[in-house]
């Protein structure tokens, strides 16, 4: 089996899996009101000129799913090099139209490939833990089935927990209830989201402060640890806080100093709806130990 694995610009991969040979990458973009467009990235340099551009704007940007014709490009080529099988890990359907293009492209090459699309039902963070894992049970000698199975399990298993400086920009884009969002500014609460079951994002609790939502993620950690024997992964996300994040990574870490922490700077896309200085923590169970 030859395995290409494909993921959206969302994931926001670290160069040094990036530039695996066996992962590929498509890439939505970001236009403001002005008529430029932004890549999707997560070059420092650019992400940074991004938000400065994003709080200087009076219009919530709009973000495009990467062209149909770099799907095709990107399949064409998968087939030229020889692949058999190509799965794709693509961020949530609730949030964009990229997995139903993505599984529409899957089926049109089903012919000549073996495909699958997986639905992160999140982004960033998610996508990237399920592309490494791929890999891992690849090397374990699973079957494709049994790989997609896999995967399956792991984005059932998933959480992924938001915090958000401004809500509007959610609300404006329609991934939020203009109701959820109206709670942090007439309770002065700190409303913390969550990915459900089906990848949308809602209101998980109403917090306080920003300590108190931290401490609420220990003990998230904590329900994780007892929950999964074979232990748990921990990854963070932010947008470009670089200071702040750094705190909420240092904390996690006094409290599990045996737990490596994944941080991630999140992109343009997904950075439209979040806006600057939001914050999100992942947890996922190990994959090395997984039984069953």
């Amino acid at each position: 089996m030859k395995l290409a694995v494909i993921v959206d610009s969302t994931a926001y991969l670290l160069d040094e899996f990036a530039e695996n040979p066996d992962v590929y990458q498509v890439d939505l973009a970001v236009q403001f009101n002005d008529g430029s467009v932004q890549i999707d990235t997560s070059n420092k340099q650019e992400v940074q000129s991004f938000y400065d551009k994003l709080q200087q704007s009076d219009h919530l940007p709009t973000t495009s799913q990467p062209p149909l014709g770099m799907y095709y490009e990107l399949m064409d080529q998968l087939i030229e090099t020889g692949y058999t099988h190509a799965l794709f890990i693509v961020l949530s359907s609730q949030i964009s139209g990229t997995y139903q293009t993505a599984h529409m492209v899957a089926e049109e090459y089903s012919d000549r490939l073996t495909t699958y699309v997986v639905d992160s039902k999140s982004a960033s963070v998610v996508t990237e833990y399920l592309a490494r894992a791929t890999f891992i049970f690849k090397d374990e000698g699973q079957s494709f089935d049994e790989i997609v199975k896999n995967l399956e399990w792991l984005v059932g298993e998933r959480q992924i927990y938001l915090m958000v400086d401004d809500l509007n920009n959610l609300v404006k884009g329609g991934r939020l209830k203009q109701s959820e969002a109206l709670l942090g500014g007439l309770l002065r609460i700190r409303p913390l989201l969550y990915f459900d079951e089906a990848g949308e994002i809602k209101l998980f609790e109403k917090i306080r402060s920003d300590k108190r939502v931290y401490k609420r993620w220990l003990q998230l950690i904590d329900e994780s640890i007892e929950k999964y024997p074979q232990g748990i992964h921990i990854a963070l996300a932010h947008g470009d806080d670089y200071e702040g994040i750094e705190e909420v990574r240092q904390l996690i870490s006094e409290h599990y100093p045996d737990h490596y922490i994944r941080v991630a700077l999140l992109g343009p896309v997904v950075g439209t709806h979040t806006g600057r200085k939001s914050k999100g923590m992942g947890i996922f169970p190990n994959l090395e130990r997984k039984e069953g």
